[in-house]
Formats: structure tokens, C-alpha cells, sequence
């Protein structure tokens, strides 16, 4: 067993050594830069396992190097040295001095870096690292000025724009911007217009953007609830950046659903009065879906709507008599081109939106394929206009009053019937439109409702259609989103015989592609705001 006294070298700023001493022991003293060597030499010219110390058989102390490791002694390269008092041995930029052994120990090694190599293992010099001291400078005062340097940078500067405009708008064309350090990352996609003039939205420095710098743009943005009382309760202490959190990404302004379960959740709480249920996660809490249809007009001239459960099963009033099972026939249905197999988007055409349907008519849904020609047949064919009562009335009028003065035998033969002039006329278009045109299931009867009017003008009255134009106005749906996928996957209309069957998909249909915020494999994930809009003002 070797007992070694380890002595640990260094130096103070004046040069005069501190001498730190330890004890290791084995039978072999290894040195290098391995951690596990007994003498520990961090430095990279110095190999894991560089030498040992060993006792040969004669009681001597011996250094052998290790692998292809060389030592140096007292100058001379060498691969193994007896150990003897005063000598000096160098590995890398280590030196080593063996000293007296002290009462007790076999061999005392002082152990002193003694300066930074030069690029060759080997080389040796007594040089003292360069410091700041040395080189004149003062700590304190680089110090002092860094952070002058920094403030400058990171603070003085980016606050210039703030103080004048034409500096604001002179920096906004730099390729680098004064305040550009200021920002915590990218705008939102909408607001990346506004990145290199920040006092856009910030208008004074180190204060949040307020609510009026939002609303000062977004003129359209509407309250969420529409009773004035109940929104300054509810969000009166919301600004529009809680929810609406910038800088985040090229995508648009983050929205946290997480806001809304925190009235939704609990809605009772917001509102006692609130006849809305509790909504959490689409998933597992989320309310069945309403449905509202029109029903008349109010005082004002709004309309009113009432509000079912989808399961009562409601009828939609439109005026209209239509069979969807008879248009969307496999088997076609009957055209001037032959049997003609009908899709739903032969009808239903989506508005640039990409939200809701173009309103259908007449004249551009029902009459291009000329299924539905507007003919009357008695006693000559001729056209009448897809118009109101009146106007049908009166071109029936019209026609018949040049039929009977064209043709003196008509004129005659319908005189004879003691009718004259424009009664005769008048007779003859009531006859024509009560025996055609305003039966109850043929011709105009066969898509409308018509009713008797006591109106001798005008003797029937045609229900104004009213075709309800959205039955949640509470939600948002991107038909546009859903194109791939078959209208009657959701909308169940291949046996709807009546125009009044309302086939809005349930909750449950949605579900089948649609979940909350737990992502599920093979269905999307959909927030709150994946349908509904906050600033809509129809929130109760």
C-alpha cells in the first residue's frame, strides 16, 4: 500500500502560493484526467489514465507511463523514473514536485498548473494567464459599461418611436427595427401588417394594448350577451387580450376554451335566470341541439323566432309543398332530357362563405332545367310570370284582351255569353287561372299553398314562402368544410315527402367525427369556438 501526501498548488492575484494538502493511498497511485484516477488532472492534453506510481520489489518508488502517454523530467522525456526528492515531472500543462515525505507517508507530491498549453502536449512554460487586472481594466467599470450598453440597446432606443411619429414611420422601413427587440414573437396572420410599427396597437410604453385600440379596428365586434346589465356582471372586467393573447404564432389569436367552460360550466352561476344548460366538453357535457324556425314579425318589423328541442320533432312552415323523396329518386325523375338522377347540389349551392346556401328561385333553380315551365293552356297556351297574384292576373287579362281583339270570332262567340268588352276578358282569365294555374295541386298549387281571397280582382292568395335561413343562429357550420361528405349522410331527406320535415343532423351524428378537447384517434378535435362565436350578442 503507497501512502502519498497530495499537495494542491495555487496562486493569488500576487503570486504567492496557497498549499492545500490531501491523502490518497493504494496500491498503485494512478494520475490523470479520469475521474476515477487518484490524482485528478482536468485537462484535455493529459490522457484518461496518464501515469502510475508503483513499489518495485527493492522498496523503490517508481513513475511508468501509461498506453502512449510520455512524462517529462527535469526535462528529458522519458517512459519511467525512480522517484526522488526535488525531482520535477510534467504532464501536460501540470507540473509535479516530488518533496520529503513527512513521519508517516511514502512519498509527498506537490501538484501546481502552471499555465495553459500552446497546442503541443508536451510543451512547458511558466507563463501567468493574461487578466483583466493585467490588461488595465476595471471589473466594475466593463461592467458599468455593458449594462449602459444594454440599456441603450434593449431600452433607450427601442422607446424612441414612441416619442415621434416620423421616427415611428422612418424605423417601420429599416431591415432591422429600433423596437424590434421588444417583440415576444410573430403577429397573428391578420395583424403581421403591423409588426415593424408597433405603435399600431401599443400606444405608450410598458402598458397593455386596451380594449379601445381593439375595437378602434374591429368596429363589427359585438357583445356576447345582448342584455347590456348582464354583460358588464358577467365580463366587465375581461379586456379583449384575456382571451385574445397576440405574438403567439402566424395562426390566429389564440382562443381558450377553457374561458368558456368557466361560465358555461356553471351558467347558473352567471345567470339564474338563464335557460341554457351547462356545457363543458362536446364529448361528455354538452346540451342536446335546439333548433329555432321563424314565427312572424314583432312590433319593430324583427323577426321572431321560437326555440325547440330537436327531439319534439318540429315542422318547418314554409308556404311550400316539396317531396325530396321524389327528386332524389335513384331511379331519376322525369325531365325534357330524360329520366335525370338529381343531386342535392343541383339545388343547393353554397355562397362564397362557404357558411350558407343561396337563396333558390324560381327562375334560376326551378326553370333552367325546364322541368317547370309556367303555362297556362286554356283556351291557347301562353306564359305567365312567377310573380305575385296580381301579376298574374293582370297578364292573363292582357292576354285575353288582345286574344278577343285579334280574333272577332273569339270576341263574338264570348259575347254571346252576355259578357262584353273587358268583362269578357276579365271572365275569361278568372275561368283560365281557377280551372289552371291556382288549383290546389296542379299548376302554382302544385308547389304552393293557396287559399280563396274575397278579392274579385284577385280571387286567391298564394302563402308567401318562407324558408328558414338558419336553424342554429347560435352556432356556426362550415358546409364548405364538409364538401367531401354526402348532404344526406347528415341530412336525412331520401323519404321526406313533405317540405315541412325538418332533417337537422343531432348531436349524435356529429359526434360520429366530431370530439371535445380529449383527442381521440380517427376524429377531430373541436373547441368551443370550433362553433361558436363569442361576439354575437344572442348569448342569454
Amino acid at each position: 500500500m503507497i501512502s502519498c501526501l497530495l499537495i494542491h498548488v495555487s496562486r493569488t492575484s500576487h503570486g504567492l502560493p496557497v498549499r492545500q494538502a490531501g491523502v490518497v493511498s493504494g496500491e498503485t497511485i494512478q494520475l490523470g484526467r479520469g475521474a476515477g484516477c487518484h490524482v485528478h488532472l482536468p485537462d484535455h492534453h493529459v490522457a484518461l489514465h496518464h501515469a502510475s506510481v508503483r513499489r518495485a520489489d527493492d522498496g523503490a518508488l517508481y513513475m511508468d507511463a501509461v498506453g502512449d502517454a510520455m512524462l517529462k523530467i527535469d526535462g528529458i522525456i522519458a517512459r519511467s523514473v525512480a522517484l526522488q526528492p526535488g525531482m520535477r515531472i510534467e504532464i501536460g500543462p501540470y507540473l509535479l514536485l516530488i518533496e520529503t515525505a513527512p513521519a508517516g507517508h511514502d512519498i509527498a507530491l506537490s501538484m501546481e498548473k502552471v499555465h495553459a498549453p500552446d497546442g503541443h502536449e508536451t510543451a512547458v512554460g511558466l507563463r501567468q494567464p493574461v487578466t483583466l487586472e493585467a490588461l488595465g481594466y476595471s471589473k466594475r467599470m466593463l461592467g458599468a459599461m455593458l449594462a449602459a450598453g444594454i440599456l441603450l440597446l434593449y431600452m433607450l432606443l427601442p422607446m424612441l418611436p414612441s416619442v415621434s411619429q416620423a421616427l415611428d414611420k422612418w424605423q417601420a422601413d429599416l431591415p432591422v427595427t429600433l423596437n424590434g427587440s421588444w417583440s415576444s414573437g410573430p403577429l397573428a396572420g391578420g395583424h403581421a401588417m403591423f409588426e415593424a410599427k408597433c405603435s399600431t396597437c401599443h400606444k405608450h410604453p410598458f402598458q397593455s394594448v386596451a380594449d379601445e385600440v381593439c375595437t378602434g379596428c374591429h368596429t363589427q365586434a359585438g357583445k356576447h350577451l345582448s342584455n347590456e346589465t348582464l354583460h358588464k356582471r358577467a365580463f366587465g372586467s375581461m379586456r379583449c387580450t384575456d382571451c385574445h393573447s397576440d405574438h403567439k404564432s402566424r395562426a390566429k389569436l389564440r382562443h381558450d376554451a377553457e374561458k368558456c367552460v368557466a361560465c358555461h360550466g356553471d351558467i347558473k352561476r352567471i345567470n339564474p335566470d338563464s335557460k341554457l344548460a351547462d356545457a363543458r366538453d362536446f364529448t361528455v357535457s354538452h346540451p342536446a341541439f335546439h333548433l329555432t324556425v321563424p314565427d312572424g314579425m314583432d312590433a319593430q318589423g324583427v323577426e321572431r323566432r321560437v326555440r325547440f328541442r330537436q327531439q319534439d320533432k318540429p315542422l318547418e312552415k314554409s308556404g311550400l309543398k316539396y317531396s325530396h323523396k321524389v327528386h332524389l329518386d335513384k331511379a331519376g325523375i322525369s325531365s325534357p332530357e330524360g329520366d335525370t338522377v338529381m343531386q342535392c347540389r343541383d339545388c343547393h349551392r353554397l355562397e362564397s362563405s362557404g357558411e350558407h346556401f343561396s337563396a333558390m328561385t324560381m327562375e334560376k333553380t326551378c326553370q333552367q332545367s325546364a322541368c317547370h315551365a309556367l303555362n297556362f293552356t286554356e283556351p291557347v297556351e301562353g306564359i305567365v310570370p312567377h310573380g305575385s297574384e296580381r301579376a298574374v292576373m293582370s297578364r292573363l287579362r292582357e292576354f285575353y284582351g288582345r286574344w278577343l281583339a285579334d280574333a272577332p270570332e273569339n270576341r263574338a262567340q264570348c259575347e254571346a255569353g252576355s259578357a262584353t268588352g273587358n268583362a269578357c276578358a276579365n271572365d275569361l282569365a278568372r275561368r283560365n287561372a281557377a280551372a289552371t294555374l291556382f288549383r290546389k295541386d296542379t299548376e302554382c298549387g302544385e308547389c304552393h299553398e293557396i287559399t280563396p281571397a274575397a278579392n274579385e280582382d284577385v280571387p286567391w292568395k298564394v302563402t308567401p314562402p318562407r324558408i328558414n335561413r338558419d336553424w342554429q343562429p347560435g352556432a356556426v357550420f362550415p358546409h364548405a368544410r364538409h364538401d367531401t361528405m354526402d348532404c344526406t349522410a347528415c341530412h336525412d331527406k331520401m323519404n321526406s315527402q313533405k317540405s315541412a320535415d325538418i332533417a337537422m343532423p343531432s348531436i349524435e351524428k356529429c359526434r360520429e367525427c366530431h370530439v371535445g378537447k380529449s383527442p381521440v384517434r380517427g376524429k377531430l378535435v373541436s373547441a368551443c369556438v370550433s362553433c361558436h362565436r363569442f361576439h354575437n350578442g344572442e348569448g342569454k
